[in-house]
Formats: C-alpha cells, sequence, structure tokens
C-alpha cells in the first residue's frame, strides 16, 4: 500500500461489459471480451486507454455484479462502441494506491481502504468500488493501480 487519502473527483464515465461473477471466477474473460470488443470497434488499443473496473455488491452467494471498462468522454462515446454506459458523478473518493500483481494487489487494497482508512477517517462508503489500472504489465510485481471509493462523512 502506498497510503490512503480522501480526494475529490469529477464527474466520470465507463464504457464496458458488466456481468454478474462469483467470487472473482470470469472477471479475467471479460477484460478479454472487452479488449477484442474495444479494438474492433473503435480502434482502440488497450495499453493507451484508461482501464476502469467497478465491483458493485456482493450477495451471500458470493456473486457480485463487475464491470470491465474503459474510461470514455461522455455516454454518446459509450454507445458508439456498443458498450454498456457507467455515468459516475462526482465527489469525494477515499483513493489508495497499491503495487504488485493483481488480484492480489486489488484486494489488498479494498481491505485497506474498508477495514483500517474508512474507519478511522470519518468517511463510510458511498458506492462501488473502482479499480483504476495504469500502464504496465497487471501480473508483474511492480505493477501499480488505484483502488477508488466513492465516500461520505459517516
Amino acid at each position: 500500500m502506498i497510503g490512503a487519502r480522501v480526494e475529490h473527483k469529477d464527474e466520470f464515465f465507463i464504457a464496458g461489459f458488466r456481468e454478474t461473477v462469483k467470487q472473482g471466477a470470469g472477471i479475467g474473460e471479460l477484460w478479454k471480451k472487452l479488449t477484442a470488443h474495444a479494438e474492433a470497434r473503435g480502434g482502440v488499443t488497450m495499453p493507451e486507454v484508461h482501464s476502469m473496473g467497478v465491483i458493485v455488491g456482493m450477495n451471500a452467494s458470493g456473486e457480485f455484479d463487475y464491470m470491465a471498462g474503459i474510461l470514455v468522454e461522455n455516454l454518446e462515446t459509450a454507445q458508439a462502441l456498443g458498450l454498456n454506459a457507467l455515468k459516475v458523478d462526482g465527489g469525494e473518493f477515499a483513493v489508495t494506491t497499491v503495487e504488485g500483481p493483481v488480484p492480489m494487489s486489488t484486494m489488498a487494497g479494498v481491505d485497506h481502504l474498508m477495514g483500517t482508512f474508512l474507519p478511522a477517517s470519518g468517511f463510510k462508503p458511498n458506492g462501488p468500488v473502482f479499480e483504476a489500472y495504469g500502464p504496465g504489465d497487471p501480473s508483474a510485481d511492480d505493477f501499480q493501480m488505484q483502488v477508488w471509493v466513492p465516500v461520505k462523512a459517516a
């Protein structure tokens, strides 16, 4: 973990595929599907875009919705690419930077924000967990990404 903080983020839009997965199974396939689709439809080269994962809730059987996506300018761009769109309102987000291979680094970031940072910060979660991927190899020991959680005052 490379620290945690609360910072303001402006409204943003994510375009991608969203499916229900069980305990993470199927997430890799969802990213492959998005990559193939985006490159074929929009001439997008995935390493050159800002990729975003979204984790939405979890039920008692360990299933949750996951969206593999890319940042886009607006909802119309998502529609033109033939992808699901998600508008994320601007606001305050708890943010931590993590290093190491995905998904272990991602899980460590979520655990840190939810279990350590937020309880001590005076904020509570106010939406889904966002995975903000940068360039590089997500399986590398030195890969860096961020975990974002929208927050509100506790």
